[in-house]
């Protein structure tokens, strides 16, 4: 029976982040409801984080707490939280199936450790421990980050067959938070020799460890035009973009350029 009754969760659970996000992929929410969240948290009872402060702990270990539209922390101090370590990459794991394959890289070794541990059901998983930015190789459908970086990662770009899409935040460092920063997530889709860009809603979130530079993080702040306060920045005019370009010098439809790539507001 408390199968059952986690499963009923579970379903219910993936059904409200089907209306909430407004997701038409089914595999989607089949992922949700297959992946037991409970797994990657550890023990309850559970501290669950609110926007503005006043973090809740649940009242006792009942997995039905964590079922919700809610963040679960796994470490309050340095801002993580679910899905690390792993949850998101056993969802990718469900959606692609056994004959898929997938690589989860995490770069604090206990970390590491934990989700090689709570992924041990999913065979179709390749867990690796170091730098993304350097272990990241082959080819790939979807390449997706869980860090901010403050400039396009051009090794992940090149990584995408024709079709893929990398998902990653671009963010810029904030004054509020130490290690950790605001901005946009950021689609990149190859489509044979181009890449069109979109944005995929803000984000607050950790660094990546390697890869980030104070002057591209400024650079990112003057783009994004950051409003004065810096409480304010999910609430700024969000900026238009349409591809990136690998080649050819920014002209007057460039909004952000780096080493070796530009995004323009024009289309591909």
């Amino acid at each position: 029976m408390a199968d059952d009754r986690l499963a009923t969760l579970r379903a219910a659970y993936a059904e409200r982040l089907r209306e909430l996000a407004h997701v038409t992929h089914a595999p989607i929410t089949r992922a949700f409801v297959a992946v037991p969240r409970e797994r990657f948290l550890g023990p309850g009872p559970w501290l669950v984080p609110a926007v503005g402060g006043g973090d809740t702990l649940t009242a006792d270990a009942d997995p039905a707490h964590i079922y919700k539209n809610v963040l679960v922390s796994l470490d309050r101090e340095k801002r993580l939280n679910n899905g690390e370590p792993g949850y998101y990459t056993a969802l990718l794991a469900e959606m692609v199936g056994p004959s898929g394959q997938v690589t989860g890289i995490e770069y604090e070794p206990d970390l590491a450790a934990k989700a090689r541990a709570n992924l041990a059901p999913w065979p179709n998983v390749e867990l690796l421990a170091g730098d993304g930015m350097a272990l990241a190789k082959g080819e790939a459908d979807i390449v997706m980050a869980s860090c901010g970086v403050d400039q396009v990662p051009l090794g992940w770009v090149r990584l995408l067959r024709d079709g893929g899409r990398l998902f990653v935040p671009l963010t810029a460092t904030l004054p509020q938070w130490p290690g950790g920063g605001g901005g946009l997530n950021l689609v990149i889709t190859r489509r044979g020799g181009a890449y069109a860009a979109a944005w995929a809603g803000s984000v607050g979130i950790y660094n990546c460890m390697s890869g980030r530079t104070e002057e591209a993080s400024e650079r990112l702040r003057r783009a994004y035009r950051f409003p004065p306060d810096p409480a304010g920045w999910r609430d700024w005019a969000h900026p238009r973009i349409a591809s990136l370009r690998l080649s050819g010098a920014p002209d007057e439809t460039c909004w952000l350029a780096g080493d070796g790539w530009w995004l323009s507001t024009e289309a591909p």
